[in-house]
């Protein structure tokens, strides 16, 4: 257990870089590629709701590694998760550096998922675990920053590079990060925990596994073929009995894979879903705007991914500078400051006319909120968990962020295609686009309400540790 106070050992941080590298490459090379998916439907094609795998496939992948996470905690040290994670993911990255088509593509990316679905909980267990409580802010912060400086430079940099060189030169560009990250992580992660050998709880896994797939797939099945068919009808069924499946199943287990009863915390229940409906929003900006920017106002994935920095960047910044905040002044300040900015962007996304410089301004005032409110609302929630259940929440917050993250791409993928999916010239393709964009953000105006309100609930609530 981390001490109450203490100072921050060079090492400590430097492994928590390493870890967090791991995870700002793979989030780097999903946002780089967001933005040269209408040049990849060419190149492969393929339709918008295929090329979108390519970041909800892996998303889901990594969800579904990310629920294994506090059983790898318990059998495997965090060295050797780390090292086994960055070798898969630089597979997987030569992969594509090198792939001549979608199926190739989409695995070198599954690889990376996998890499990606180790490194992320593993980063927040050791700052959880290693990180005296009076830092945890802070540290959650700088962690926060190396990630979300990937959607910074991602969409500008895979923007700049795909336009000039090529979509492919991309992956050779992480390829030295991840070997980096590999060479700091080997000389700085270390173990304070014991090592338990607990037995895999496969079936528990399989059920949760069952949720989330099912989840993924039903979203997009419903949009391009409606509820009343049997495939999504199955979907449903899959969906809801992997989920009930399991929270009747987990009660009668040992030690469950991830324990229901974190649920019975009200600050961690209503903060996890908050946490999923804010994601989706997210996401579904960060799918739809590259898209919009270049099929509605025929810009190319250069100019679509620099429109997408400012914003990106905003939300770096923000994540560090919130969590000094948080441990200065405590939750109710960032999060307040966080949920406001993030209500203002997406209204005005929605109400002000499809532009350049209207939706730059927007994404930036929502990215300024998200940047205050993610870190300080998941380290709130793990914070007011006993201390024996913070690593299933830690693994619960990040399976859920991914998930979530898969869905909001679905989504938007899903709704835009409603539109397009009759748009049978070029013009009225751009019409239909144009339209779907326009319903989605409105959509996303009623998600973000909702999600103010669980958030706004967690702040009243008086639980002195959950």
């Amino acid at each position: 257990m981390p001490k109450l106070e203490g100072k921050l050992s060079t090492r400590l941080i430097l492994s928590v870089v390493a870890i967090g590298l791991l995870g700002f490459s793979d989030i780097m090379l999903e946002t780089a590629l967001n933005v040269s998916f209408p040049l990849l439907m060419t190149e492969f094609d393929v339709t918008s709701s295929t090329v979108q795998w390519l970041t909800s496939g892996v998303i889901l992948l990594t969800s579904m590694v990310v629920i294994l996470s506090p059983w790898l905690k318990q059998r495997f040290t965090n060295r050797s998760q780390f090292m086994v994670a960055t070798v898969i993911s630089i597979v997987g990255v030569l992969i594509d550096a090198v792939s001549s088509n979608f199926g190739l593509t989409l695995f070198g990316r599954l690889l990376q998922g996998i890499g990606g679905g180790v490194g992320m909980p593993l980063m927040y267990n050791v700052i959880f675990e290693q990180v005296p409580e009076n830092k945890r802010g802070t540290m959650v912060g700088i962690g926060s920053l190396i990630i979300s400086f990937a959607p910074a430079i991602g969409p500008a940099f895979g923007g700049y590079l795909t336009h000039n060189f090529g979509w492919r030169t991309v992956f050779w560009v992480v390829l030295p990060v991840q070997i980096g990250s590999l060479v700091i992580g080997w000389l700085t992660i270390r173990q304070v925990s014991r090592l338990t050998k607990e037995k895999l709880d496969l079936v528990g896994w399989l059920l949760l596994s069952a949720f989330f797939v099912a989840g993924i797939f039903v979203i997009e099945r419903i949009s391009s073929h409606g509820v009343t068919n049997m495939t999504s009808v199955a979907l449903l069924v899959m969906m809801f009995g992997g989920i009930g499946g399991y929270l009747l199943y987990a009660p009668h287990v040992v030690n469950p894979l991830l324990n229901p009863n974190i649920f019975k915390s009200k600050i961690f229940s209503l903060s996890i879903t908050a946490s999923f409906i804010t994601q989706v929003v997210n996401l579904t900006f960060n799918y739809a705007l590259p898209m919009t920017i270049q099929m509605v106002l025929f810009q190319n994935s250069q100019v679509a991914g620099l429109t997408l920095l400012p914003g990106a960047l905003g939300y770096a910044l923000m994540a560090i500078i919130s969590g000094r905040l948080y441990d200065r002044y405590g939750a109710r300040l960032p999060i307040m400051i966080g949920l406001v900015l993030i209500l203002i962007g997406t209204m005005m996304m929605a109400v002000l006319p499809i532009s350049l410089y209207g939706m730059l301004f927007s994404f930036l005032v929502i990215q300024l909120g998200a940047g205050f409110w993610f870190g300080n609302n998941m380290t709130y929630a793990i914070s007011h968990v006993p201390t024996d259940y913070q690593s299933a929440g830690n693994s619960i917050f990040t399976a859920t962020n991914n998930y979530s993250a898969a869905v909001g791409i679905a989504l938007a993928a899903g709704i835009i295609s409603i539109f397009q999916k009759h748009a049978d010239s070029a013009d009225r393709l751009i019409t239909a686009t144009h339209l779907g964009a326009t319903w989605l953000f409105r959509i996303d105006v009623f998600l973000i309400l909702l999600a103010a309100i669980f958030s706004v609930r967690v702040l009243t609530i008086v639980n002195k540790k959950g």
